[in-house]
């Protein structure tokens, strides 16, 4: 089979001029096998293969032939590198593979990753031809289920193959924090750097930021093989800039360009806000005002794209939402796709990000665990710059699997695991708020001694009984802190269009609008999603969703519109 490959030239803006990156798209038609019993050397070898064909990014399981698959996708494709890369550095770049994938270039084995939602890349300078096409071969596995979810499998974001210069910008970061007393605006820039050369190099980065009128020039040194991080502090007039909130969402750019030697070998373009959230006894401040936000969880989920969120369809939803009077949410138990965050940017809606940890039984959660901490700091890396990510959560409704709902408590092993990543999380960014999200703060015999909430800037809690009496009781168990309720419900409330809010819970949303230390609140959740979890209908989503998996509205949906108004009365 024939492939096409787009080639995408980035171009520098301002001061800039020629183009410093080069992307070549991957996307498209891939061959594409289904099978666990095919091993790894007889699909590189192509040994009596019939290969299928798939669209990436997407999920094999929106497929009907593969809809109920499980177990281990090959996707192969050629391509052709242009004779103008040649000399410089190759990786190819992968926004998301589920669950755990392997990757090969023309028959070298580059490595494995674990975590399905976030990216990840390989150097793959030494292994390509420039005279004949390249073949890529990945292995993802969506074996590994989590949550009530579904483990949507396959390469679900874009993949790419991007060219480089020997040294690099890795990432850049920008944080912009107000200071209102002192009417100045503190910037923080940080950049990651990287030699892949055996030579030592001096260069220097300049910066252009809207609205300042000269280029911030930090200079750098690199070793061979080197990667360092540079940082540089300054402070301008507050005055001169206007505020990121969820009613005026004002985004600025960064762009910076690295240079050696007098020559530009790479940049990078970036949007952020200029905004402050705050924890003051029990309440939430942002740019210094008091707020109380209420939200909707979102599930990646939609029978045609899956877990791929095409970029309409997030916008689609993320409209509807903050139209329903809703601002602030921890949307997913995963990480969130970046087409999303941007939306989120633009509308002024506040987000929680959180690693995918999850429930009783999850194997993850032991303390110093060094797969979650990478799943951290890549997400951390990837979104930092982002003004809609307020805060970072460790994990979700952790407990023990033996006691009475109730009487639950953290395990010794889930417990160290919550403390260990929230002391983690200050090493990689203290410009956010840190949480995780409990079910057990409200349990008999909960204390500071097995619920580590003295370490989080506020509570994150889940009720799916009495609301209003979990958040009242862990008012009373951990006094101090604002309190968010993550999630609430009241059992699936059925199909569209007729299905309803319980009464009860209706009366527990109002009931909580008088809790002053309580910050806010989020149903779960605002679509129905597809699911093999217990208690799934035989229709196979289950039918929490104010509206259906094809966004059809339910009665629900003007219910909580009319709950959430009087919030903000």
């Amino acid at each position: 089979m024939k492939f096409i490959y787009t080639l995408i030239i980035a171009f520098g803006i301002g001061f800039f001029g020629n183009a410093q990156t080069q992307k070549q798209s991957l996307n498209g038609q891939w061959n594409f096998l289904a099978s666990n019993s095919k091993t790894e050397y007889e699909v590189i070898a192509n040994y009596k293969i019939d290969w299928d064909t798939i669209s990436v990014p997407g999920n094999w399981d929106t497929r009907e032939r593969y809809s109920e698959y499980v177990g281990k996708g090959y996707y192969q494709r050629e391509f052709n590198i242009p004779s103008s890369w040649k000399g410089k550095q190759i990786r190819v770049q992968f926004g998301a593979v589920y669950q755990t994938s392997k990757v090969w270039v023309n028959g070298h084995f580059l490595g494995e990753h674990v975590g399905g939602y976030l990216p990840f890349e390989y150097n793959i300078t030494n292994y390509i031809n420039y005279n004949q096409p390249n073949k890529v071969l990945v292995r993802a596995d969506n074996t590994y289920k989590r949550g009530a979810w579904w483990a949507w499998g396959g390469i679900s974001r874009d993949v790419t193959l991007a060219c480089n210069e020997d040294v690099r910008m890795v990432y850049q970061h920008i944080a912009a924090i107000p200071d209102f007393e002192a009417n100045q605006v503190k910037f923080i820039l940080k950049y990651k750097v990287e030699n892949n050369s055996c030579r030592n190099y001096k260069g220097r980065i300049m910066s252009e930021i809207s609205n300042i009128p000269n280029p911030i020039i930090t200079k750098i040194s690199l070793d061979s093989h080197q990667t360092k991080v540079e940082e540089v502090t300054f402070e301008k007039e507050l005055t001169d800039f206007q505020l990121w909130d969820f009613d005026n969402p004002n985004l600025y750019t960064l762009t910076s360009k690295l240079e050696i030697k007098g020559k530009a070998v790479d940049s990078d373009t970036d949007k952020f806000g200029i905004r402050k959230l705050e924890v003051r006894g029990e309440q939430l401040f942002l740019n210094n005002t008091a707020v109380r936000m209420n939200g909707l969880n979102r599930v990646h989920d939609h029978p045609k794209f899956g877990n791929t969120e095409p970029d309409h369809l997030v916008k689609q939803d993320m409209l509807d939402i903050k139209s329903l009077g809703c601002n602030f949410a921890r949307l997913m138990h995963a990480p969130l796709s970046k087409n999303l965050l941007e939306v989120c940017d633009s509308i002024g809606f506040l987000v929680i990000e959180e690693i995918p940890v999850w429930g009783n039984d999850d194997p993850q959660s032991f303390p110093d665990n060094p797969l979650t901490k990478k799943w951290l700091s890549t997400l951390v890396e990837r979104d930092f710059n982002h003004p809609c990510v307020v805060g970072w959560s460790m994990g979700n409704e952790l407990r023990d699997s033996v006691p009475n709902w109730g009487k639950k408590l953290l395990t010794t092993r889930q417990h160290d695991y919550i403390a260990s990543m929230l002391d983690y999380i200050d090493e990689l960014d203290t410009t956010r708020l840190k949480t995780y999200v409990s079910l057990t703060c409200y349990s008999q015999g909960v204390n500071l001694s097995n619920e580590p909430i003295d370490k989080v800037d506020f509570i994150c809690l889940n009720s799916y009984g009495n609301s209003a009496k979990a958040v009242r009781t862990t008012h009373e168990n951990f006094p101090g802190k604002p309190i968010f309720l993550s999630e609430l419900g009241r059992g699936q409330i059925g199909p569209a269009p007729n299905s309803k809010l319980q009464d009860d819970l209706v009366g527990y949303m109002n009931e909580m609008k008088t809790y002053p230390y309580l910050i806010g609140i989020s149903y779960w959740c605002y679509n129905d999603y597809r699911s093999n979890y217990k208690g799934t209908p035989e229709s196979g989503f289950r039918e929490w969703g104010i509206v259906d998996e094809q966004r059809k509205k339910k009665a629900a949906y003007q219910q909580l519109k009319e709950v959430y108004k009087s919030w903000n009365k």
